[in-house]
């Protein structure tokens, strides 16, 4: 078996590349994925979209995916609506220092055409009703910003629109990758033995550092695990947009059927994620600013991991001295929402197109370089 490309990860980003590729006519491609579709951390993400970012980078692959989400069901056809539901993202700062950090953020997205709004205490209140604003200095809020709630969904919905066009899915494992004189020549995988390519792209999520590591690279990926607690459904809508406060470590989100999802982000090694004190550590600092949540019950959990680089960014592209390799790893927590455009530019990057975005400051040199673009907004 061969292809002209492979690609290694069936999560959304290996998804939105094969889609882009085979829509600019780069159609021999096969997605390899042990688990298959979304059978990783992609199937169990809540499907948040913002764009209130602090990089402009990150700024316009959001805007873009964006874009691209509020016209999904037209792009991709899927084999069931998706419902992408621009409900906004608020954030609320408690110290001037933060609210002044913030407004440098604020105008960067202003340039990029993001139609984020700095609120006062009373205006974040008439957006979130239930919102406790005794410690709010201020907030900010995104109109456009929203959720895809099926994530699942949304990733297969991709892959489908690439089988159409011819691209491959199987179900298998890479083991090593054929390198000869520097270049791609196939690799290997457990149930098919050798499969020849020119391209291949490394997609794999956690699983990259791996793969990138039998081509000799050294990713600097480290895994970072989130907790999400879920309550029961609750009938009213009490909380539309995903509330997030970066100072207290808090982020909460009522999805389409009811019930709410939140997690204590704070670096709080007293309450680790293997202990029932982090559910109790979300509720008291979550019920200081969303009071409702103590009238709610915390019914399950999900941990998830982040594959995160220093930076926080993205590493997309070529590998320098390899040819054929590209990667398109290290998410850090916000590869679903950025997946289209991602998928977008490394289609553009291989096939020679002109770039709709310029990601070159996110390539794997940026390490050696010593030229890491720090995202300071991460949730």
């Amino acid at each position: 078996m061969k292809a002209e490309t492979i690609i290694v990860g069936a999560g959304i980003i290996g998804c939105s590349i094969a889609y882009h590729l085979a829509r600019n006519g780069m159609t021999d491609v096969i997605v390899i994925d042990k688990g298959g579709i979304a059978s990783g951390i992609t199937g169990i993400c809540p499907g948040g979209v913002r764009q209130q970012w602090g990089t402009k980078i990150n700024c316009e692959m959001a805007k873009a995916s964006v874009s691209f989400y509020q016209n999904i069901n037209e792009e991709l056809d899927p084999e069931y609506e998706i419902k992408y539901r621009e409900v906004g993202y608020l954030y609320t700062f408690h110290s001037e220092d933060a609210l002044t950090r913030y407004e440098a953020q604020h105008q960067l997205q202003l340039e990029c055409g993001i139609p984020t709004q700095l609120l006062t205490p009373v205006e974040a209140k008439g957006i979130i009703p239930g919102l406790n604003t005794d410690s709010v200095l201020g907030a900010s809020f995104c109109p456009t910003d929203g959720f895809a709630d099926d994530a699942y969904h949304v990733t297969n919905s991709f892959a489908d629109a690439a089988k159409r066009m011819g691209v491959r899915f199987i179900n298998d494992e890479l083991t090593d990758v054929h390198v000869q004189d520097r270049r791609i020549t196939g690799v290997e995988t457990v149930k098919r033995g050798r499969m020849d390519c020119e391209h291949l792209i490394n997609a794999a999520g956690l699983g990259a550092k791996q793969i990138a590591s039998l081509v000799g690279i050294d990713l600097p990926i480290v895994e970072e695990t989130r907790r999400i607690l879920y309550t029961n459904r609750v009938e009213e809508r009490v909380l539309e947009p995903l509330l997030v406060s970066f100072e207290k470590g808090f982020a909460a989100k009522q999805l389409t059927d009811g019930t709410l999802y939140l997690s204590y982000l704070g670096p709080d090694q007293q309450h680790p994620y293997n202990s029932f004190s982090f559910q109790l550590r979300a509720a008291e600092v979550g019920i200081k600013l969303f009071p409702k949540l103590e009238e709610l019950e915390f019914r399950s959990h999900v941990d998830g991991r982040y594959d995160s680089t220093p930076d926080h960014q993205v590493i997309l592209g070529d590998v320098d001295g390899i040819e054929g390799y590209w990667q398109a790893v290290g998410m850090s927590g916000h590869g679903f929402m950025m997946a289209p455009a991602i998928g977008r530019a490394m289609a553009e990057s291989m096939l020679n197109l002109s770039s709709t975005i310029d990601v070159s400051s996110l390539h794997f040199r940026r390490f050696a370089n010593n030229q890491l673009v720090k995202e300071p907004s991460v949730v």
